[in-house]
């Protein structure tokens, strides 16, 4: 494996350098500004590219849009000091497609937890190149409305909760982008994302899509046509207060892994709305959601999931699949047209099980 770090600081690069061939990686070559890096990636063959979020005069995102282009084989890992100021240029990575975001750590542990950071973004970068298979056919679709009728219902459920991890943020996105103008059912999201970056994430969804998307507060009651998103550092649930969905924060352990985890929003929202719900489950590597869309559908509620060819990583949907909890697998616009088409689905006659 080679790799090529682009920093301008030429301490950090030794840094860079040391960690990765510490975890096996056999060459790295150096750059100090983009059109060096652009020079050594035309010139050259690498596996994987580091590149600094803040480069003196430049922003390592150009160089990012640049790799996705004209060298999208190449693992791209955006390196950031976790400062406020570079969680929104993180956050706008992922969704160029960066494979994962490297905090640069501090403190006697440092250069382990270095280590440790970017040798599971290999890991990761490894199973989502091993996970992409040839693309099928997607399981087919009700008949939808043409796009100038209108719904038949404001709303098709209560609630909407969506889970979502590696590859998530474009893809939350999107779904969102992709729902039917007048759809007004409460979404919750909860991201795989360190604390930092959700601000950010939320400000960026709401901003791109035109929907009303906030962090979750806690306590807070859930209002139609609104969008949620789980606070870094806890778990979102939802409790059902009289007539009232109110959010709650859950600051206790950690599930896959992860807080805010998958499961334990979905496992609150089976028990506050029952077969109201609508689970939706997304790309993302491991397991989280599985078990909670199984208690999903265990209180009524329908599951969707994203299919293979579209998922950057087919982790979670694929768990829902293995559970036989998934009601529906289909590209992610395709998911969104069917939730804000779809008012009152009857389980019986939904054609497209993946079961």
């Amino acid at each position: 494996m080679r790799a090529l770090i682009v920093d301008d600081d030429p301490t950090y690069r030794r840094i860079l350098a040391q960690s990765l061939q510490r975890i096996g990686v056999t060459e790295v070559a150096m750059a100090s500004e983009i059109e060096l890096a652009m020079g050594k990636l035309e010139r050259e063959v690498f596996d994987v590219v580091t590149i600094d979020v803040v480069l003196r005069g430049e922003t390592g995102l150009d160089l990012m849009k640049w790799v996705r282009v004209h060298r999208p084989a190449v693992i791209a890992l955006l390196v950031t000091s976790g400062s406020a100021a570079q969680a929104s240029s993180a956050v706008d990575g992922l969704l160029l497609g960066a494979t994962a975001v490297i905090l640069k750590p501090s403190g006697p542990d440092a250069p382990g937890e270095l280590d440790r950071r970017l040798g599971a973004a290999l890991v990761l970068a490894e199973r989502q190149a091993t996970d992409r298979l040839p693309r099928v056919a997607s399981l087919p679709l009700p008949t939808l409305p043409r796009a100038s009728a209108p719904l038949a219902s404001p709303g098709p459920r209560e609630l909407v909760a969506l889970g979502a991890s590696t590859g998530g943020p474009a893809a939350v996105l999107l779904f969102l982008s992709s729902l039917p103008a007048g759809f007004r059912a409460p979404i919750v999201i909860t991201q795989h994302m360190s604390a930092p970056h959700v601000p950010h994430l939320a400000k960026l969804l709401r901003e791109r899509s035109g929907l009303a998307v906030a962090v979750a507060e806690e306590g807070e009651p859930v209002e139609s046509a609104r969008v949620y998103v789980a606070p870094g550092g806890a778990h979102l649930r939802v409790v059902r207060r009289g007539a009232r969905l109110v959010l709650t924060h859950d600051h206790g352990e950690e599930e896959h892994f992860c807080r805010p985890a998958v499961d334990p929003m979905f496992r609150s929202v089976a028990a506050a709305c029952g077969a109201s719900a609508l689970g939706v489950v997304l790309t993302g590597m491991g397991s989280d959601g599985a078990a909670g869309a199984v208690a999903l559908r265990e209180h009524g509620a329908l599951v969707i999931v994203q299919d293979r060819a579209s998922s950057v990583v087919w982790g979670m949907p694929g768990a829902v699949v293995a559970r036989g909890a998934a009601d529906m697998v289909a590209p992610v616009v395709e998911l969104a047209q069917w939730t804000g088409a779809t008012a009152t689905p009857n389980r019986h006659t939904v054609t497209w099980r993946s079961a």
